[in-house]
């Protein structure tokens, strides 16, 4: 067992060796002129310079919620990979006299029986939750509007999500009439 001054010799010398690990940068060119960096130039190299480097941009750590582990996940998504609204694109541009968007829902794995999709249009069901992966959302006014689908279970609980898709209508207005 070490006494409390031994300890603290040998601490006090690994100090003092992480303060050499700081060391400066030189910069050397040789007889070829090739640069070269270093921490233990040449003695007596005339072009030998000392060179001083930024201080290192560092980030602190990011705050996470709660850690879910794959277990967990996987129970809380009933073993869904992923889910997304594959069509339309985000920010796509619903041009006038188009009167209905064609959405279709992709997922992996596949529908399990007794889960059902429900397609939410704007933040609302837009018809009622079924095992189809294709929809027709129609009767479209002007402006921005948002696309989600949502698996639920055979107790109504949503288990998964999509995104949230955005895409614009746009629509002939009497005041922009060009008719």
């Amino acid at each position: 067992m070490l006494q409390k001054g031994t300890k603290l010799v040998i601490t006090l010398a690994c100090l003092s060796l992480a303060y050499y690990a700081l060391a400066e940068v030189y910069r050397v060119v040789d007889e070829n002129g090739t640069v070269q960096y270093t921490d233990n130039p040449p003695a007596g190299d005339p072009t030998v310079e000392s060179v001083d480097l930024p201080t290192i941009n560092t980030q602190p750590g990011l705050q996470t919620g709660k850690t879910v582990k794959k277990q967990e996940a996987k129970e809380e998504h009933a073993g869904y990979q992923s889910i997304n609204i594959s069509a339309p694109a985000q920010g796509t541009t619903i041009p006038p006299g188009q009167e209905s968007i064609p959405v279709q829902v992709s997922l992996t794995p596949q529908l399990k029986d007794g889960d059902a999709i429900q397609l939410m249009f704007n933040g609302q069901p837009y018809v009622p939750a079924s095992s189809s992966t294709s929809y027709n959302i129609s009767s479209l006014i002007r402006g921005e509007h948002k696309i989600q689908a949502q698996i639920i279970d055979s107790e109504g609980n949503v288990i998964a999500r999509s995104g949230i898709t955005t895409v614009y209508v746009k629509r002939h207005s009497i005041k922009h009439n060009s008719n």
